[in-house]
């Protein structure tokens, strides 16, 4: 019994998994050059490499992406409590992870959960603008220390066409 019980909880969560959109990377592999850079310290999102963007002084953090590119987000935590980076646009493209993030669904938004001293990339497609999304902006922001405007963990990812 505790043998199906356990198999059925896998499938569920694989079923979940593939919903999402997410996928696990098992192999350990991480890309050598990453987009982007996010360290995680002291409660709050430090853009450590990438094109950094603000859209006035007093917003968020946030980083530049080119649309129709394959993009490598590195999510260090340097703290000693987990963290999560979730963005709405993770809900409208699929992403993988590597394989120490656990994944993170909220209505709306998508993500991945790093843990203490652990660090993670985010593997994705960069969409059009003008296709998949209405903005040419996307939020950022870690579900549990992030969720007020203000906090130091929420940022904004720009999304530029190639011309």
């Amino acid at each position: 019994m505790r043998y199906l019980t356990g198999s059925a909880a896998t499938v569920a969560i694989l079923a979940l998994w593939s919903l999402a959109g997410a996928q696990m990377v098992h192999d350990g592999s991480e890309p050598t050059e990453v987009t982007a850079e996010v360290v995680m310290k002291d409660k709050a999102f430090h853009i450590t490499r990438g094109e950094m963007w603000h859209y006035s002084a007093e917003s968020e953090q946030g980083f530049l992406l080119r649309a129709d590119t394959h993009a490598d987000i590195r999510l260090r935590n340097e703290d000693t409590v987990a963290h999560e980076f979730v963005s709405t646009m993770l809900n409208k493209v699929p992403f993988q992870f590597s394989s120490t993030g656990t994944l993170v669904k909220l209505p709306g938004a998508a993500g991945v959960r790093v843990g203490p001293g652990q660090t993670v990339v985010l593997s994705f497609e960069v969409p059009k603008d003008g296709t998949e999304f209405q903005n040419i902006y996307e939020a950022f922001w870690c579900n549990v220390h992030g969720k007020v405007r203000g906090d130091k963990m929420r940022g904004e990812i720009l999304i530029v066409g190639l011309r």
